[in-house]
């Protein structure tokens, strides 16, 4: 009894598989003998020449229609003119330590120093790079919004948010110390340092050669020299 039913179920099960791979195999012909419609491939035809052209005349033309002043412009350095030694120089730079590059804008000390001239350019250069980063580092530890990401404030906001810092901080060292420095405080109207020269929006040819200036070998060898000597002459 249960050998008969089982073959019977075989049999129906069978006869199932074979009905439908018969359907799936009529279905696979009929789309072999009826080809698909392929969509024809639209052509967009872009004048690049003339996109070129309008990208250069629109932003980096001597004469554009989108001059930088349309523009909020950030990472852009101010021109500071100074002598020293002699030798005039138009950009500023910043104290360094070794792991920067020989540009003019990274002042560095001297790796290993020979002379007396160098010792003491060396020592001078780290002590004013620490005055810097322990100055910071006072501001850091006791205002917290400096010690935080500040990338959502604009670079407006991030100097006010400096200035305030640094007053609040006079002010705190002047009520715990008991003396008035009311007039020891540097007013806007001072003088004091290099002329600073803001907005004053370069072409493109003149932004590449002023890359190319800061990022010149000879100019900081030169630069570096001259503080040297400038160093040794008012130290020694």
């Amino acid at each position: 009894m249960s050998s008969s039913s089982s073959s019977s179920s075989d049999g129906v099960e069978g006869d199932f598989i074979a009905a439908f791979q018969e359907e799936y195999e009529e279905e696979m012909q009929a789309e072999e003998v009826v080809p698909r419609r392929r969509r024809r491939r639209e052509v967009i035809r872009r004048d690049r020449l003339g996109a070129h052209d309008r990208l250069f005349e629109d932003y980096f033309a001597d004469d554009c229609n989108y001059p930088p002043s349309f523009f909020r412009r950030r990472g852009e350095a101010p021109v500071v003119n100074f002598t020293v030694n002699g030798h005039e120089y138009n950009y500023g730079y910043y104290l360094a330590d070794g792991i920067y590059p020989s540009w003019p804008v990274f002042m560095k000390g001297v790796t290993l120093p020979q002379s007396e001239k160098q010792r003491m350019f060396t020592a001078a250069q780290s002590a004013w790079r620490k005055d810097v980063e322990c100055a910071f580092g006072v501001l850091k530890a006791r205002f917290n919004i400096l010690a935080v990401p500040g990338r959502s404030y604009s670079r407006r906001t991030l100097g006010l948010i400096m200035r305030a810092c640094v007053i609040l901080h006079n002010m705190i060292i002047d009520d715990e110390r008991g003396t008035n420095l009311e007039h020891s405080y540097e007013t806007v109207e001072s003088n004091v340092g290099p002329a600073i020269h803001h907005h004053a929006p370069p072409s493109l040819a003149a932004r590449i050669q002023m890359d190319n200036e800061m990022r010149a070998s000879p100019v900081y060898t030169q630069l570096h020299q001259d503080l040297i000597e400038h160093v040794w002459a008012h130290n020694a």
